[in-house]
């Protein structure tokens, strides 16, 4: 049996969206949300599950590396060793101690990485169940959490630590996330950065311009020419600059970060979890604006800094001390995201990582 795979999608997110409004009005136990929330996870699993592993890019190279990766050693001296995410490629040797195949081991990698993001996000609104689901909702809307979950599935582990960090209000806790983000997928260096950037506080829109001016015209291509780089990075910058895959969609993801930047710069709620939360989304911003032209770099700032637009979206509308405002913005929210998943469940890049069809 076949159901087609964006039309099951659509109806996950409105059941999100039905939550939502549920906990809104309705009086409940934490425990009743739990389980509607566990229950919604393993309905959410199931799209990564259901599928091909071998039709798209990243997935079957994880499951060579599987192959190599069998004792503990392995993933200091296999051929995946010189990437150095050690906590990432630990779990392919726990996978083998449990016995299970490529296909087995990939699966319980993303039932891990997804749980941890829907953990996360139950911590951040621990004392609002309501919020939960709304971010859920607009999390499972974008493209990212599907190419990060479905595909590039480094970054996806990488991204639910990342929401960890957000999550947690002990800075040594914090501070691991981190380091285990670090060890998982690189791009997480950039979260270091967060003490540096708080000095720009009170100036962030004129860094983001800058920034984006900079980034679009490349003008930081011109600056490393001028630079004595190692070899081995000159040859990265060369690979970058060429490198074309996401460029089809890179002008659209340009506009709406910009247009997510300058919303939240204009309006967000000052509680420590959204200035924590916005913090992370303006680093990795203006990191993804300056590096535009280099097309590979960008297209992979721009799925860390989608991780946090939902969350920041809670922030946006809760700003509002007005009843008819804040119910203006969750409005336009909703239909904001609802739309755009229409673009998403169907375009050619999720089709391709995840399937059109649940095959049965």
């Amino acid at each position: 049996m076949e159901i087609y795979k964006p039309y099951f999608l659509q109806i996950v997110s409105v059941i999100f969206l039905v939550a939502f409004f549920f906990f809104d009005r309705a009086k409940t136990s934490r425990n009743f949300s739990n389980l509607i929330l566990f229950l919604l996870y393993l309905l959410v699993s199931s799209a990564f599950i259901f599928r091909d592993y071998q039709g798209n890019i990243d997935i079957p190279r994880y499951l060579r590396f599987y192959e190599q990766n069998v004792h503990f050693l392995d993933i200091f001296t296999s051929s995946s060793a010189w990437k150095a995410d050690y906590f990432f490629f630990i779990l392919m040797p726990l996978a083998h101690l449990f016995g299970l195949s490529g296909e087995g081991y990939i699966t319980a990698q993303l039932l891990l990485s997804v749980g941890l993001t829907f953990i996360a996000i139950n911590i951040i609104f621990k004392s609002s169940k309501k919020w939960i689901y709304l971010t859920l909702f607009l999390t499972i809307n974008s493209s990212s959490f599907y190419l990060i979950h479905g595909n590039v599935i480094r970054q996806g582990l990488a991204s639910s630590l990342l929401l960890l960090v957000i999550a947690s209000t002990v800075t040594s806790r914090q501070n691991l996330y981190k380091v285990l983000g670090f060890f998982t997928h690189k791009g997480v260096a950039l979260s270091f950065l967060t003490r540096p950037f708080k000095l720009l506080d009170t100036i962030r829109p004129v860094v983001f311009i800058v920034a984006a001016l900079v980034g679009y015209f490349a003008l930081i291509i011109i600056i490393l020419n001028f630079l004595i780089l190692p070899e081995f990075v000159q040859k990265k910058v060369e690979f970058y600059t060429e490198f074309k895959r996401a460029s089809s969609n890179s002008i659209l993801k340009l506009l709406i970060l910009i247009i997510f930047n300058f919303l939240f710069f204009s309006k967000l709620n000052k509680s420590e979890v959204f200035r924590k939360t916005h913090g992370l989304f303006f680093i990795y911003s203006v990191f993804a604006v300056l590096l535009f032209r280099f097309d590979g770099m960008f297209s992979r700032l721009i799925l860390y800094t989608d991780i946090f637009v939902p969350i920041l979206t809670i922030g946006f509308i809760t700003s509002f001390d007005k009843s008819l405002n804040r119910t203006l913005a969750l409005v336009g929210a909703i239909i904001c995201s609802f739309l755009y998943s229409i673009y998403v469940f169907n375009h050619k890049s999720i089709l391709f990582n995840m399937g059109e069809y649940f095959v049965f």
